[in-house]
């Protein structure tokens, strides 16, 4: 455990043998139940009732994964969606270990979609200098 002034705080090695790094895909019924729960439990992630409410008939996917403690037995996670266009955006929310343990783990087709959208969404790099002037001289 981490110590930040007198609170303890659980510390999760994501990455480690026996750690975090699971990757699950909840449905828009687990999405409404979990953040239901989370809102109902005082927790500080809520999700993003508003922005889900404006968007629920585009979301194409949803993923989470964790990437923190938020306490004793609750994790903070990331939840990713991807709305029909390819777009979307992500937002934390509180989730219990159970919970999250119950939520379904993405499947392999699911990742090679994931990595696209994140390779899709890098932004590019602009060109050097001398490569700048040989594109802006072939114009």
């Amino acid at each position: 455990m981490r110590m930040l002034g007198k609170r303890k705080w659980p510390s999760i090695d994501l990455y480690a043998p026996g750690g975090r790094g699971d990757i699950k895909k909840p449905s828009l019924a687990d999405y409404d139940r979990l953040a239901r729960t989370a809102r109902d439990q005082g927790r500080a992630a809520v999700g993003r009732p508003g922005w889900m409410a404006g968007h629920r008939g585009r979301i194409r996917s949803l993923f989470a994964v964790v990437f923190g403690a938020e306490g004793p037995g609750v994790y903070r996670c990331l939840v990713t969606a991807v709305l029909d266009d390819g777009s979307g955006g992500s937002f934390t929310l509180d989730v219990s270990r159970g919970d999250y343990d119950a939520l379904a783990d993405v499947t392999t087709d699911e990742l090679v979609e994931m990595a696209h959208l994140h390779l899709l969404h890098m932004p590019p790099i602009d060109l050097d200098p001398d490569q700048r002037e040989t594109w802006e001289h072939t114009e």
